[in-house]
């Protein structure tokens, strides 16, 4: 019997056992990040240019903020349904499909939003979008997971948020412009044209990150573990795959919700308040939210990775009180430029708040889950946008603009308290014990594998020396 074959066998058992975190080259994954920002940047370009117009779209209808109220509640139902499936189907089959599917279909939907004839058709339109665009949160932050190392997430996650910010700088104000002077033609042309740009660049240009050797070894750590796991029903399984501590996971959920409750509370009366009230012009609306914009990618890219110095906590706090800054503005003043200063601040806030909201998420996620953290993520945004506007439907006509207003405000700094009373964040660093202890427990069955090995051989030439 040939030893060294048996020895030859056992090298290959111990290098298919070894497990290597994944991920790419950390200056290639920078330029993959960049990337992705800069198609961002350009998607949220060409949907700032329309974003003005939907009020004056409605208005031309017939219809006010009951209406505007129902497309976002149709955007966002549709996202609340679909977001956790689209998480968990980025997790299986990759993130490159569901980003480029997602900028595809934006570019369907705004051309879509110009050829609508009534008010029923945008509705439609709107929800469409709102399903076939739910992947694109949850991937975007699962491309940003696989390859960013864990002491940068926040930094990179901010630099995404800079992308989204970069595109709100421009569109509103050139969308603006382009309505004012030359009606709806013009800006929906632009947009249309800047999605579908979008769309090609990332099409030759966005990688899989999630390769389908890395989702085939997660497909099997998951049946192990499930075999290894005592049976349980399948609710009992969905919520082991959780982000722990629930309690964490649970508040940083609620923080999600306010946030996004909060702004579409005022979304669909804002636009209505500043043109009929404030008697602001469509350029003026789309200034103010570029300001916005301005103030949130400079934060992003100053800003975006404090909570990875300060902790996630604490910048939670200081982002919340400072985006509760439009809220009050709002209700305070009709001043143009005070309102703009309060957006400025805003700006600011939610620049620290995004890229700390998600590094947190990210934190507490499983690598195998962190897509479908996302998704369910993205889909209590989704019911917070969806829940307002339904709000909205029912107060419209009764409540003054200032009282929503106020309402938003007191949300998000009743927020803020809960996070200091309720959120516990483990250490970052005990996701990295986690992958060392499994990596070590890999290794320890590795080395068994290969001592049952060398012990069957030893045990077998015995037998063969013994017949000799």
């Amino acid at each position: 019997m040939k030893l060294p074959q048996n020895h030859a066998h056992m090298g290959k058992i111990v290098q298919a056992t070894q497990v290597s975190a994944p991920g790419m080259e950390p200056h290639r994954a920078r330029i993959v990040i960049i990337l992705l920002a800069i198609c961002t940047a350009m998607q949220m370009s060409s949907y700032g240019m329309i974003f003005p117009l939907f009020a004056r779209k409605i208005g031309d209808f017939g219809d006010g903020v009951a209406v505007l109220a129902t497309s976002v509640m149709a955007y966002s139902l549709a996202g609340v349904i679909a977001a956790p499936f689209m998480g968990s189907l980025a997790d299986r089959f990759g993130r490159r499909p569901f980003i480029l599917g997602s900028f595809a279909v934006f570019t369907a939907a705004f051309t879509g939003y110009y050829l609508a004839a009534t008010s029923l058709v945008f509705i439609v339109i709107r929800g469409l979008a709102g399903a076939l665009t739910a992947g694109l949160g949850p991937a975007t932050m699962g491309l940003v997971a696989d390859i960013a190392p864990e002491d940068e997430r926040a930094r990179w996650i901010g630099v995404i948020g800079g992308g989204t910010s970069a595109g709100f700088i421009i569109g509103p104000v050139v969308g603006g412009l382009l309505y004012d002077k030359w009606g709806y033609g013009p800006p929906f042309l632009a947009s249309i044209g800047i999605a579908l740009i979008t769309f090609l660049i990332a099409f030759f240009i966005i990688p899989e990150t999630h390769t389908r050797q890395e989702r085939r070894r997660e497909v099997l750590t998951q049946k192990r573990a499930s075999r290894l796991a005592p049976k349980t029903g399948t609710a009992v399984s969905f919520i082991a795959s959780l982000p722990h501590p629930l309690l964490a996971f649970g508040t940083l959920l609620f923080v999600n919700l306010s946030m996004i409750f909060a702004w579409f509370f005022i979304d669909p009366q804002l636009p209505f308040y500043v043109f009929d009230e404030l008697g602001w012009s469509t350029a003026q609306f789309g200034s103010a939210i570029s300001f916005y914009g301005w103030a949130t990618l400079i934060g992003s890219l100053a800003l975006g990775q404090s909570s990875d110095r300060w902790g996630r906590k604490p910048i939670l706090i200081i982002g919340l009180i400072l985006h509760s800054a439009q809220y009050v503005g709002l209700m305070l003043t009709n001043v143009y430029w005070v309102i703009i200063a309060a957006f400025i601040i805003a700006g600011l806030g939610e620049a620290l708040l995004n890229p700390a909201l998600s590094a947190a998420y990210l934190d507490i996620t499983p690598e195998e889950h962190r897509s479908q953290a996302m998704g369910i993520k993205g889909a209590v945004g989704s019911l917070g946008s969806l829940l307002a506007p339904a709000l909205v439907v029912v107060v419209v006509g009764t409540v003054p603009p200032q009282t929503v207003f106020l309402i938003s405000a007191a949300l998000i700094l009743s927020t803020g308290l809960l996070v200091v009373i309720a959120l516990r964040l483990p250490g970052r660093t005990e996701a990295a014990r986690d992958l060392t202890w499994e990596v070590s427990q890999e290794r320890i069955m590795a080395a068994q594998t290969a001592l049952h090995s060398v012990t069957v051989s030893a045990a077998t030439a015995r037998k063969l020396k013994s017949a000799a």
